[in-house]
């Protein structure tokens, strides 16, 4: 019952999360229905393509079935319910350490730059959604459980052929979004600044696809079919950078209104992560996401590289 109708709920919470903030906010509804609802419903079109793109190469090319059992095998074991319990709580502490950290800088007045801005989200993703969630579901279940999983070999050494595909659907959905956005955004000069915030986001697009993809997903998809996975880690997906906004030097969400952030959000991030996990379900390979969140970063990215926290 929860495999049948994980989507459904999780679609319906997602409407919800919309509708409400555009029904209260005045002003998210005139910028969505305004001037940007052209580009924000084309901006749309490369991540679809994209999807349809990955599903003919799998459906062409692929063996998503065999892929789908050895995921299903690496989680044989495990306590489903408990690890996604432990996710939810390093997701809240990873939202409260970037606050603390802004109110700490804050504190003691310090200039809160590009370097330093990025530098505290590389350290709260890489302890919150990389290093303790490895520990917790790839070491302590070994140890205290006898259970351990093999889902960081499928996800990240990557050696069929096939599942390396997804790079046709991700470079056109990147071409077409560069085709559509770099026009009216511009992109960055090249420079040492620009080298180090891409290495930087790498790191950072690493952690989160581990995280979100690798690990809520996978379970998620075990537990509520393949499209309530997908769904609902979007909706997480989206409804973090939401909040975190106010904090993250990464976020490119407009303002620190939660109510306009989390409406946007789920416009914008939500619909990517759509993609991310549809990529994710089809070829089980992280460098796909990490790829193509890497590209889309650079196309966001101001061309002045002023990125900071409020």
């Amino acid at each position: 019952m929860v495999r049948g109708w994980g989507l459904v709920w999780w679609a319906l919470l997602a409407v919800l999360l919309i509708a409400v903030p555009m029904l209260s906010h005045p002003v998210l509804r005139a910028d969505v229905l305004g001037d940007s609802a052209v580009l924000l419903l084309v901006s749309w079109s490369p991540m679809l393509i994209g999807g349809i793109l990955a599903w003919a190469g799998v459906r062409a090319f692929g063996a998503r079935e065999q892929l789908d059992r050895r995921v299903v095998r690496a989680m044989e074991g495990h306590p489903l319910n408990r690890e996604m319990a432990w996710l939810a709580l390093l997701l809240v502490c990873f939202v409260l350490s970037m606050a603390a950290l802004s109110l700490i800088f804050r504190a003691y007045g310090a200039q809160i730059g590009a370097d330093l801005a990025m530098s505290a989200s590389l350290v709260s993703r890489l302890l919150f959604l990389f290093t303790l969630p490895l520990l917790l579901m790839d070491r302590s279940g070994v140890t205290v459980d006898g259970k351990g999983t093999d889902m960081p070999a499928i996800a990240l050494r990557v050696s069929e052929p096939w599942r390396w595909i997804g790079l046709i659907p991700v470079g056109i959905a990147l071409g077409l979004l560069g085709y559509l956005l770099i026009p009216y955004i511009g992109l960055p000069g090249p420079s040492f600044s620009l080298l180090g915030f891409v290495l930087a986001f790498t790191v950072i697009a690493v952690c989160e696809e581990i995280f979100f993809r690798g690990m809520m997903q996978s379970r998620l998809e075990i537990q509520m079919g393949r499209w309530g996975g997908i769904v609902a880690t979007s909706v997480v997906f989206a409804v973090t950078y939401a909040v975190i906004q106010p904090y993250d030097a990464v976020s490119q969400l407009p303002g620190n209104d939660l109510v306009y952030n989390t409406g946007l959000a789920l416009l914008t991030y939500a619909t990517a992560s759509l993609l991310y996990g549809y990529l994710w379900t089809c070829f089980r390979n992280t460098w796909l996401q990490v790829f193509m969140r890497v590209g889309m970063f650079l196309m966001i990215m101001p061309p002045d590289l002023q990125i900071g926290i409020g």
